[in-house]
């Protein structure tokens, strides 16, 4: 009789083993290796990130027509926003389409634009890559570029309508050198007999001479500021030069 119940009971327990092991692969996550792979969307839902941070320049009520005004409604400076207008005209010429009635197509463009910035100022170049920017009777179209700083800073300061301190700016100065940027243009423009205003070339130009002044008072406490043929919007050439030490500087710029 014991036998019997003893039996009995290596029986249930068995019983009760099997069924949990049931249970337990009936609810495991089974991966599909044949599924597609997860979007960066599914994957990073924080990422995707549209509901709490909503991009204006995708809001079909925005009125926007270049790369730049994307960029214009998340913000950003005139310097990044003549950035993403340069590659535009550049992909719209390279590729012979209009992407001004493509919303997502100038999207693309202002993120590279922003992307391309920040390579800018660490490395000097950027490489600008979007493949399928857009689609015609031929099939679809891809837009790279690679430029280098004084490209692109002729390329934004000419779409950018920036001005010299805007530039400087741009590539992170500190404030005593975009306050000579400031005295440097504003003397220009004293001397000058003409109604506009320098050309993308040109401001790109003095932003290199300021750069080039406050390295050379650094190292010898004096700087000579010398740009013949400055050109202007609409035509019209400048010369102008300049002699300054350390503290002629302090007092141009107005510190002690």
């Amino acid at each position: 009789m014991d036998t019997v119940w003893i039996i009995a009971a290596a029986g249930a327990v068995i019983l009760l083993v099997v069924v949990l092991l049931l249970r337990s692969r009936g609810s495991e996550r089974v991966i599909d290796s044949g599924a597609p792979p997860a979007t960066a969307a599914s994957a990073h839902p924080a990422d995707a990130g549209s509901d709490d941070t909503p991009d204006p320049a995708l809001d079909p009520a925005s009125q926007i027509t270049t790369a730049g005004e994307v960029l214009e409604l998340r913000g950003k400076d005139d310097a990044e926003c003549g950035l993403a207008d340069w590659l535009m005209e550049d992909a719209e010429r390279s590729l012979d389409i209009d992407l001004a009635k493509d919303r997502l197509g100038m999207v693309r463009i202002a993120d590279a634009a922003l992307k391309a910035s920040a390579d800018l100022k660490t490395s000097g170049q950027a490489s600008v890559s979007l493949p399928y920017l857009v689609a015609d009777s031929g099939g679809p179209k891809s837009y790279q570029r690679n430029f280098t700083r004084h490209e692109a800073e002729i390329g934004m300061a000419d779409h950018g309508a920036l001005l010299v301190d805007e530039l400087i700016r741009w590539r992170g100065r500190d404030q005593r050198t975009v306050a000579l940027a400031e005295w440097l243009e504003a003397a220009i423009e004293e001397e000058s007999d003409s109604g506009t205003g320098l050309d993308a070339a040109s401001t790109v130009r003095v932003a290199d001479a300021v750069d080039q002044a406050m390295a050379d008072i650094a190292r010898s406490g004096r700087a000579v500021v010398d740009l013949p043929g400055l050109t202007r919007d609409g035509g019209g050439r400048q010369d102008f030069r300049v002699e300054f030490d350390r503290e002629t500087l302090n007092a141009m710029i107005g510190e002690d």
